[in-house]
C-alpha cells in the first residue's frame, strides 16, 4: 500500500506540474483550454469551470491539456452566445462545438460568414445541427432566425485556436511542461533540507580506493587498495560522488582512469560493466571498516546477540582488516564454527557462530549488511532555502549534462543499443523505488520526486513526435518553412512516433519485470545520492 501511495504521489506531482505549464502559459497567451486531464481512459471525477473541463482518468500514466485548434477539428466552436438571443431560445451555449450541419459540408467552409450565408440561402428553412457539449452529443433544429446571436468561428480564422497562435506563443506553450518539471526540484529540494536527509558520508571523501574485488574489472585493469583516483576520461574527480557519476555515465564502455600511487600517477584503462539494471559496478569501493550494519532477524548474527554499530575486531584470532576481508573469512568457513571478537562501546566481546550456506552465493554467511557512516544535511529556513536552490540547479545540470552525454555517445557509437535499453524504466520499477524511498522517509520521497522530474523534463525534449520535443521541432521547421507541415506529414510522423513511444513503453516495462526479481532499491538510492 506504501508503494502505491507514494507511486500516485509521484506520477501525479510530475504530471500535475508539468500539465500545469502547459495550461497556465496556454491560458495567459489567450489559448482556448477545452479540458486538463490527470490520467487517460474512463473519467473517474470531474467538473467544469468556466470553458474548461477538469479531469481525473483511471490510468494514472500521464496526463493532457487539450486545447482548441491542436489539430483537424473540422466544426465550428460556438465562442459566445448572447443573452436574451434566439440561439439561447433555442438552447445554443458557449462552448458548444457544431460538428455538422444538414446539408453543409463543414469541411468545404473556412469562415463562420459562410455558414451563415449558407443559411440564409433558404432562412424559413430548418436544419438539423449536430452539437457535441462536454463530451454528450445532441441535436439542434434552427433557421437563420434561429442561430441568430451565435459568434461562432471555424477552426481556420478561431483567434483563440492553437493552431491560430503565433509562432512564439506555441513554443511557449508546449516548453511550458518541460521547464515545469525543470522548476519542481527548486521547490522540493529545499523543503529535503529543511525536513533533513540522510547522506552517506563516503561520497563527501576523497576517492581513494579501500578494496579491489577479485577478478573484477578494477582488479583486471590493475587498480590497487590506497589508489586515490584523479580523472576519468579527462575529467577531475575529487569526491567518490564524482567518481560515482563517472563510471555511471559511461556504461559497457572502457574509460581512462587516472590515479596516484605511492607519490607518482599512473594511467589505467577500465571496463565498466552495467547489470541488468544499467547500473554500472567495476569492483572498487571506498575503506569500510568491519561494522555492522543491520542484524537480519533468526539469522546466525541475530541468535548469538551481536548488535547495530559492532566491530569485528578478529575471526579465528586473524585480526580483520576491513569488511571485505571479514566477509572473505566468513564466506569461506561454511557449516564450519567461528570464533569473533568484537568491538561494541569500547569494550571487546567474544561470540562463537557458524555460518550458513547462503542459498545465492552457495557460501558462508551470518546475517549481517555493512555499516555505512550517513551524514545530515538539515539547515535552518533561510539556509536550506539558498542551498536547496543551488542543490537543485547543480541536480538539474548534472543529470541534463550526462543524458545528452550519454545519447551523443549512443548516436556516435562509443554506447552499444542494447546498453541504452537497459537503462530503461517504466511505472513497476518507479513504484518500488517510490515506495522504498517513501520508507525512508519525506525528504528521500521529495528528492527522488525531483530526480526523477529532471529526468522527465529531458527526456520530453527529445524530438520525438508525440513529445514535446517533437512539437518544438515541428515549430522550427515550420519557422525555417515559413509555413506549417503538411496534415498527412503530421499524421504520419504522430503514427511513427506512437510506434517509438509503444516500444520504449513496452521495453521499460520489459526491464521492470526483470528488474522485481532482485532488490534494486541500493545501487538505485545509491545513484540518486550522487546529485544530492
Amino acid at each position: 500500500m506504501t508503494a502505491l501511495i507514494a507511486f500516485l504521489f509521484v506520477i501525479g506531482i510530475l504530471v500535475f506540474i508539468h500539465e500545469m505549464g502547459h495550461f497556465l502559459v496556454a491560458k495567459w497567451r489567450g489559448v482556448r483550454v477545452e479540458k486538463f486531464s490527470l490520467g487517460f481512459g474512463k473519467k473517474l471525477v470531474g467538473f467544469t469551470r468556466g470553458e474548461t473541463e477538469y479531469v481525473i482518468c483511471l490510468l494514472p500514466l500521464g496526463g493532457y491539456v487539450k486545447m482548441y485548434g491542436e489539430g483537424s477539428e473540422e466544426n465550428v466552436i460556438v465562442d459566445n452566445v448572447e443573452k436574451g438571443s434566439n440561439a439561447e431560445k433555442k438552447g445554443f451555449l458557449s462552448g458548444d462545438r457544431i460538428t455538422g450541419i444538414e446539408g453543409i459540408d463543414l469541411k468545404a467552409v473556412s469562415s463562420w460568414k459562410q455558414v451563415l450565408f449558407k443559411f440564409n440561402t433558404e432562412p424559413q428553412k430548418e436544419l438539423a445541427i449536430d452539437i457535441e457539449r462536454d463530451g454528450e452529443k445532441t441535436v439542434i433544429l434552427a433557421n437563420s432566425d434561429g442561430i441568430e446571436g451565435i459568434e461562432g468561428y471555424t477552426e481556420e480564422e478561431y483567434p483563440r485556436g492553437f493552431s491560430n497562435k503565433s509562432i512564439f506563443s506555441r513554443f511557449l506553450i508546449v516548453i511550458a511542461g518541460p521547464m515545469m518539471n525543470f522548476i519542481l526540484p527548486f521547490f522540493f529540494l529545499p523543503l529535503v533540507f529543511l525536513i533533513g536527509i540522510n547522506v552517506p558520508a563516503y561520497l563527501e571523501k576523497s576517492p581513494v580506493v579501500g578494496y579491489v574485488n577479485p577478478g573484477s574489472p578494477a582488479y583486471e585493469s590493475g587498480f590497487r587498495v590506497d589508489d586515490k583516483i584523479l580523472s576519468i576520461n579527462g575529467k577531475k574527480v575529487s569526491t567518490w560522488r564524482d567518481a560515482n557519476i563517472g563510471f555511471q555515465s559511461n556504461p559497457d564502455s572502457t574509460v581512462n582512469v587516472e590515479v596516484e600511487r605511492d607519490g607518482s600517477v599512473k594511467d589505467l584503462s577500465l571496463e565498466t560493466i552495467a547489470s541488468k539494471e544499467g547500473i554500472v559496478t567495476v569492483g572498487l569501493t571506498e575503506p569500510i571498516e568491519a561494522k555492522i550494519g543491520d542484524v537480519i532477524p533468526g539469522s546466525p548474527a541475530q541468535k548469538i546477540g551481536l548488535q547495530k554499530g559492532d566491530k569485528v575486531v578478529e575471526i579465528n584470532n586473524q585480526k580483520v582488516a576491513d569488511w571485505e576481508n571479514m566477509a572473505q573469512i566468513i564466506r569461506q568457513n561454511a557449516n564450519k564454527k567461528i570464533n569473533l571478537e568484537v568491538e561494541r562501546d569500547g569494550k571487546l566481546l567474544d561470540f562463537t557462530t557458524t555460518p550458513e550456506i547462503n542459498p545465492q552465493s552457495n557460501q558462508g554467511a551470518i546475517g549481517i549488511t555493512l555499516y555505512r557512516e550517513e551524514i545530515v544535511k538539515k539547515y535552518g529556513f533561510i539556509e536550506s532555502i539558498t542551498k536547496g536552490i543551488a542543490e537543485a540547479a547543480k541536480m538539474v545540470i548534472e543529470v541534463t549534462v550526462i543524458f545528452f552525454g550519454f545519447l551523443f555517445k549512443l548516436i556516435t557509437g562509443q554506447i552499444a543499443l542494447s546498453t541504452a535499453g537497459k537503462s530503461i524504466a517504466g511505472p513497476l520499477f518507479i513504484a518500488k523505488i517510490s515506495g522504498s524511498a517513501a520508507e525512508s522517509g519525506m525528504a528521500q520521497l521529495l528528492q527522488f520526486t525531483s530526480f526523477i522530474s529532471i529526468n522527465l523534463a529531458v527526456i520530453n525534449l527529445l524530438p520525438i513526435p508525440m513529445l514535446d520535443g517533437g512539437h518544438i521541432l515541428f515549430l522550427i521547421i515550420e519557422k525555417i518553412k515559413g509555413k506549417s507541415l503538411s496534415n498527412k506529414t503530421l499524421e504520419i510522423t504522430q503514427k511513427v512516433g506512437f510506434s517509438v513511444l509503444i516500444f520504449i513503453m513496452f521495453l521499460a516495462v520489459y526491464n521492470d519485470v526483470s528488474r522485481l526479481s532482485g532488490d534494486i532499491m541500493s545501487p538505485v538510492m545509491k545513484i540518486i545520492n550522487m546529485f544530492k
